[in-house]
């Protein structure tokens, strides 16, 4: 044992002498009051304190970052359920629209859902929801809230094609409603607008007048809302007008639709074909 602690004090006397002299040196610091040594005091408490604080502060920096992320995670579901409110408000503004109007109607009407759409610039096209199993038949009217959307031109047992006013085979008798000039609508693709052709100049036409349909359409009934004039122009050389026209509806945006279940004249529709088929 004896020569054990000999080997450890011969081999590790250099350490022991540094520690003896360091605890020496901190022992007469601790003891002597000199303004150097309450310099060194204070500045090594400051940077003991430094690093105590710092090392607090991680715990509470990996806290705050789990928090932060759970923070976002409920940000991001709250704006999700605000997306959803704010779309079954729209929907639920829209079918009360189509409810009150359903209410002020002559014929019965019966809700659709558009299903599918044909985007074309000039033919576009609506597939609904409803077909022949509901009654739904070719020549039917289609309106909204806003005003006539189109007519079905095709039925299924359960599905039925729209044809809207923005495809450039529709064509429609209107009637000003100030003035009372008739005319026939159609969709000019190229600009976006209907026009209503056969109005003689010798008719009073506005801008912002309204356009209704017509007590001679073939398919829809009188004073349904079509559009609005948006131009009118008015040439002297020229027998009509050329009138612009806005539709009422906008087409955009449109996700329900009324089918007016009103059935088409089947002996007018009858002697309207023999009279083409004479020709």
């Amino acid at each position: 044992m004896k020569k054990l602690l000999e080997a450890i004090l011969l081999d590790f006397k250099e350490y022991l002498l540094l520690a003896g002299f360091c605890l020496l040196s901190l022992a007469l610091m601790a003891n002597t009051e000199t303004p150097a040594l309450r310099l060194i005091r204070a500045s090594g408490l400051e940077l003991y304190a430094t690093i105590e604080r710092m090392l607090g502060l991680l715990p509470q920096y990996f806290g705050l970052a789990q928090k932060n992320a759970q923070l976002q995670r409920r940000n991001t579901e709250l704006l999700a359920e605000l997306s959803l409110l704010r779309t079954a408000q729209i929907e639920n503004q829209e079918l009360r629209a189509l409810l009150n109007y359903k209410q002020h109607t002559a014929y019965p009407l019966k809700l659709a859902q558009i299903v599918d759409r044909t985007f074309s610039h000039e033919r576009n096209l609506f597939t609904i929801n409803l077909g022949s199993n509901d009654s739904v038949e070719v020549n039917m009217p289609v309106v909204t809230d806003e005003g006539l959307v189109g007519r079905v031109v095709l039925v299924s047992p359960n599905y039925a094609i729209v044809q809207p006013i923005i495809n450039r085979d529709f064509k429609v008798g209107v009637v000003l409603e100030k003035h009372r000039a008739a005319g026939v609508l159609s969709w000019i693709p190229s600009e976006h607008l209907a026009a209503v052709e056969h109005v003689l100049l010798s008719n009073s036409v506005e801008v912002g007048e309204r356009v209704l349909t017509a007590h001679f359409s073939s398919f829809a009934v009188p004073n349904i809302p079509v559009g609005t004039i948006v131009a009118v122009d008015k040439t002297a050389s020229q027998l009509f007008y050329t009138i612009r026209v806005e539709p009422s509806v906008d087409f955009g945006t449109l996700e329900h639709v009324f089918v007016m279940m009103r059935p088409p004249d089947k002996e007018l529709e009858a002697v309207q074909r023999r009279y083409r088929e004479l020709q």
